[in-house]
């Protein structure tokens, strides 16, 4: 991995343990997060256990035979759902090199060690030769890429398809969670969060070669976007 990170990479290596740990906070295994990660998880709840439950129910038809890469994998908790909901092989990667220990102590203390597959980089950054894979997932990630930083990301993928959640620019119109969370940005000093529209993010993607229809779904608070065909029986490999 590169040493020098870009800027988005500089705040996750520094912060993702913390923020997993409030995020995913019935683990009692992981360490304890810092104050204000505490404090958010008053206002986040169970939410992000949601986005996940969602994101699978989506996912279920696709994956059987399938290797994924898990983009912002963190500790590994929903590379092993995947592996649950069918996929064959996860590669898990995240820019921390203290949360892949972290996924690799988890890899290796549970039964699917052998499918599984943990490593650090930092996807903003030119050159990164990723693995072959058939799908491409990310929950939490796309919207810390500024769009210098988000084409860099999209043309290192080398698979067919994508799935990402993707909070869009209609999520400031709730001003009061949207306010909470420019101030949690600005106090923490993270470098920015990019909601694009739908018709843009297409575009990027498109750009980056990525063929087929691209589609966006709600479930929820939630919305996700992908390439994979809305028919399972119509996919290839």
């Amino acid at each position: 991995m590169s040493e020098q990170k870009s800027q988005s990479g500089e705040y996750w290596d520094k912060h993702v343990v913390s923020w997993e740990a409030s995020t995913y906070y019935t683990d009692k295994n992981m360490p304890k997060p810092n104050l204000w990660d505490r404090f958010s998880t008053l206002f986040r709840g169970s939410s992000l256990y949601d986005r996940m439950t969602f994101a699978l129910d989506l996912l279920g038809p696709y994956l059987a035979g399938l290797t994924v890469l898990d983009v912002g994998c963190a500790s590994g908790r929903f590379a092993d759902l995947l592996l649950a909901a069918g996929a064959t092989r996860v590669i898990g990667v995240d820019i921390s090199e203290d949360i892949i220990k972290i996924a690799n102590e988890r890899r290796l203390a549970g039964p699917n060690k052998d499918r599984l597959e943990f490593f650090a980089a930092d996807l903003a950054q030119p050159g990164i030769n990723l693995p072959k894979v058939d799908l491409v997932t990310s929950l939490g990630v796309i919207e810390y890429f500024d769009h210098k930083d988000m084409m860099t990301f999209l043309g290192s993928l080398n698979a067919k398809y994508f799935f990402h959640d993707f909070p869009d620019v209609a999520r400031t119109t709730n001003w009061l969670l949207w306010w909470m969370r420019k101030v949690y940005i600005r106090v923490n000093k993270c470098p920015g969060v990019y909601l694009y529209k739908r018709d843009e993010f297409t575009g990027m993607v498109k750009q980056a070669g990525f063929e087929g229809d691209v589609w966006y779904e709600r479930r929820s608070i939630f919305h996700y976007v992908s390439n994979l065909p809305r028919d399972a029986g119509q996919m290839s490999k």
